[in-house]
């Protein structure tokens, strides 16, 4: 890799991902709901999806979304009192805990879901077919590299 192709991908990895980030933050902050972060949408998002496959519990949505235990509880007694989430108890074992999105986190997940579909749409837009079918080539490799990563990570 010559310095220039260094130089490219640093710019892509930092730059790029925080000005995404920046973008998510700032579109969704002009929308109806209640100021949240990045992370809380996350969490929205994290439990909207485990919801629907019945996995909703603390661990399930800790380990999707890559934080401890601990962290999730502090970020979701915060959406539980902004009334986005809601906590209960399961039937069959009362020790696990289920979480729910309400009808405010619903609407706050599809704003979300929203933003994410257009951004998408959006740089499907600015290339042509072959270049976007390079560029899902690409991700996929970065997406599997990424994962080992991870993965080496939890079990060092």
């Amino acid at each position: 890799m010559n310095d220039e192709q260094r130089s490219a991908l640093n710019t892509f990895f930092v730059d790029t991902f925080n000005k995404i980030l920046m973008l998510e933050e700032q579109t969704l902050a002009r929308g109806s709901m209640e100021k949240l972060s990045v992370k809380e949408r996350h969490i929205i998002e994290a439990v909207s999806l485990l919801q629907r496959e019945g996995r909703n519990t603390m661990t399930e949505i800790a380990a999707k979304i890559g934080i401890t235990v601990g962290a999730l509880t502090t970020a979701m007694n915060v959406l539980v009192k902004k009334e986005y989430l809601r906590r209960e108890r399961s039937e069959e074992d009362r020790r696990v805990v289920r979480i729910f999105l309400t009808e405010k986190g619903i609407r706050a997940e599809m704003h979300h879901r929203i933003f994410h579909e257009n951004m998408i749409s959006d740089v499907g837009e600015i290339l042509d077919e072959e270049s976007l079918e390079n560029l899902i080539a690409s991700l996929n490799k970065l997406t599997e590299f990424f994962s080992r990563q991870t993965e080496a990570l939890k079990e060092s």
